[in-house]
């Protein structure tokens, strides 16, 4: 009995090796780009911005950025090559991740608290994500001039979609990106 042992372990030992043995992993990577007619430098100015700490009493109603959070930040655009005709358009569009069914409440953290955007000329009308936000337009003898160092004011606030909002900390990378027409 001893013998049979001892001729069998070394067959479970390689079988049981066989089984430790992985195969390599592979690794995909999705690249972007945008080929346009003219092109902008796209800046903030600041890349992150603060909103502060609130109390979940603050929200007042769903969907409505608390009040004492709105803050301003620019959006500009720089080293632009002349637009080629009159009426061509220098655009920003705007992409991050979302809570589900509100496109305009930006959120990385998965809670239901996130960030609204707006212009400050309109505070009232918010931007979603995939909106196209116009900067500029060329005139009539188009020239870098009509786009290069134009800018959008912009203002962030911090809402909900419920007046219980969860507790924790909210983070909401959004992303400007150069547009021509």
């Amino acid at each position: 009995m001893r013998k049979s042992i001892f001729t069998v372990a070394p067959v479970v030992a390689l079988l049981a090796g066989m089984g430790i043995a992985q195969a390599a992993s592979n690794a995909q990577i999705t690249i972007t780009a945008n080929v346009v007619a003219s092109t902008c430098d796209v800046s903030l100015s600041t890349p992150n911005l603060d909103l502060g700490n609130y109390a979940a009493a603050d929200f007042a109603a769903a969907a409505t950025p608390v009040a004492g959070s709105v803050k301003a930040f620019t959006v500009g655009l720089s080293n632009c090559e002349t637009p080629m005709a009159a009426g061509d358009t220098a655009n920003l569009i705007v992409s991050g991740q979302t809570l589900a069914a509100n496109p305009n409440i930006f959120n990385s953290t998965g809670t239901n608290t996130g960030i609204m955007l707006s212009q400050v000329a309109t505070p009232t009308a918010y931007i979603s994500a995939g909106d196209r936000l116009n900067v500029a337009t060329a005139g009539v003898a188009p020239a870098a001039g009509d786009f290069n160092g134009k800018t959008l004011s912009l203002q962030a606030a911090l809402a909900s979609t419920s007046t219980t909002p969860d507790l924790g900390m909210v983070s909401a990378p959004i992303l400007f990106s150069f547009s021509y027409n």
